[in-house]
């Protein structure tokens, strides 16, 4: 790694959800590689939800991990801040604004305590300094970008995110076309996959791949289609995304890594602003907007069309 004049020490309080800590980690490690071109060396540990820990353990550039478990209660808790407090840091960074992440931020011990201009629940209480973008309009990772402004250094997000991904090790050829039909709510779940899925098989010459947690009720029945809904865990999905030809995906972690990776992709949003909380930057992909927000009005054959283009 070399020699560095100083070692800055940072804790990230950003324990979830799986889209936000991608993009968090975009500008951790953008924030990492702009201090290491100064001869600065982060020491970055991370507070993360114990579900996503397998996903930040393919990060080279955090050296500790420490697990919230949400179902251990005031005792799981006052177990994880012990062993923060085991360390001082010189900056704490909380990107979530929470009322529990402020709490975690005031018991870890940290010179400065930076949070979001607009944290809730009254988090902002716990820390020394806010910060919120400039600009308008923004978008969450600006936002999280900020947060490093008491930091002395400028950088952009990390694409493509490095990770230490395994060996392809699926049944079938990488590449194709990657579709997510999950989301973490399902009233972000466009309806129509199958449809989009069979006009895909028949208009292309592609692999189609389903990842996710359940299954849509109908599924096509193609030798070019794989089902691969329940069969991946956390440390997969970044290896099927970077292989991936073009991934199609609702408003979910898996259209942000794709970001990440700057892949090709069409993202699906109703209830939620693309332009707010989509894939980053929103200016560089294809982000499909269902009229009114009403995910049944946008039709299979406008996705269709974005996902040929893309192509």
């Amino acid at each position: 790694m070399g020699s560095f004049l100083q070692t800055v020490r940072i804790l990230i309080v950003k324990p979830s959800a799986f889209g936000d800590v991608v993009q968090m980690l975009q500008v951790v490690e953008g924030a990492y590689h702009a201090a290491e071109a100064m001869g600065m060396h982060l020491d970055i540990h991370w507070i993360i939800k114990k579900e996503f820990a397998e996903f930040l353990r393919l990060s080279p550039i955090l050296s500790r991990l420490f697990l919230f478990d949400r179902k251990g209660g005031v005792s799981g808790l006052i177990r994880l801040m012990r062993e923060v407090r085991t360390y001082s840091y010189d900056f704490l960074i909380d990107g979530q604004g929470l009322l529990r992440t402020g709490l975690m931020t005031f018991f870890a011990k940290a010179a400065q305590k930076i949070g979001r201009g607009n944290a809730r629940e009254g988090s902002r209480y716990f820390y020394h300094q806010t910060f919120l973008p400039t600009k308008r309009p923004f978008h969450e990772v600006d936002i999280l970008q900020s947060l490093w402004t008491p930091l002395p250094m400028h950088f952009v997000p990390q694409r493509p995110l490095t990770l230490r991904l395994s060996p392809w090790h699926f049944p079938f050829e990488p590449g194709g076309i990657l579709l997510f039909p999950n989301s973490h709510r399902p009233k972000k779940e466009w309806p129509f996959f199958y449809e989009l899925t069979e006009q895909l098989l028949e208009k292309t010459s592609h692999r189609c791949v389903w990842v996710g947690q359940s299954s849509p009720a109908k599924v096509p029945q193609h030798p070019r289609f794989v089902n691969w809904i329940g069969k991946t865990n956390l440390a997969d999905v970044p290896l099927l995304i970077q292989s991936a030809r073009c991934v199609v995906a609702n408003d979910s972690a898996p259209i942000h890594l794709a970001a990440a990776f700057k892949k090709p992709l069409v993202g699906i949003y109703g209830p939620t602003s693309g332009q707010r909380s989509g894939p980053y930057p929103t200016n560089e992909h294809c982000i499909l907007q269902a009229p009114h927000g009403n995910l049944r009005k946008l039709s299979p054959e406008t996705v269709a069309k974005a996902v040929l283009k893309q192509l």
